[in-house]
């Protein structure tokens, strides 16, 4: 596997989010209208500005993986100045897949990557598009390291 492939959110996780911000902006807007600025409007104003950010967040992830390693990037705060975090294959030492409950029982297929790297911290893998792609190139790349 010598050729870079890049992921992004899935179409659903990204429709979620920006049904979420425009629910909570319209609730804003309707408060406003009907009860002015009390208390009601600025905590659904906060909501809606921090909805916002996850949707411009979720449309803007990208990881890539390569020969080199897994690198996140994010397309809107790389405006900002910040850099792709790239995390080498030789730094993680274990990858757990997570089946998350559903009616009780364990999902059938793994919803989540953990990759747990050498300092401890753990790198999420969850909502990306062609998921099962995406678990064989990392554990292609991985190998025994389960």
């Amino acid at each position: 596997m010598t050729q870079n492939r890049t992921y992004r959110r899935t179409a659903g996780t990204r429709i979620v989010s920006a049904g979420c911000a425009l629910l909570f902006v319209a609730g804003t807007l309707s408060v406003g209208a009907t009860s002015g600025l009390g208390m009601g409007f600025f905590v659904l104003s906060g909501l809606a500005i921090l909805s916002l950010a996850n949707a411009l967040g979720a449309w803007a992830d990208r990881y890539t993986l390569g020969a080199a390693g897994l690198e996140y990037r994010n397309a809107l705060l790389a405006l900002f100045g910040a850099r792709p975090r790239l995390v080498p294959w030789e730094e993680v030492v274990e990858v757990r897949e997570h089946r998350s409950l559903r009616f009780g029982r364990l999902e059938p297929q793994a919803s989540a990557l953990f990759l747990v790297l050498r300092s401890g911290r753990r790198v999420v893998l969850d909502s990306l598009q062609d998921f099962e792609t995406l678990k064989t190139a990392i554990q292609l790349y991985c190998g025994p390291r389960q």
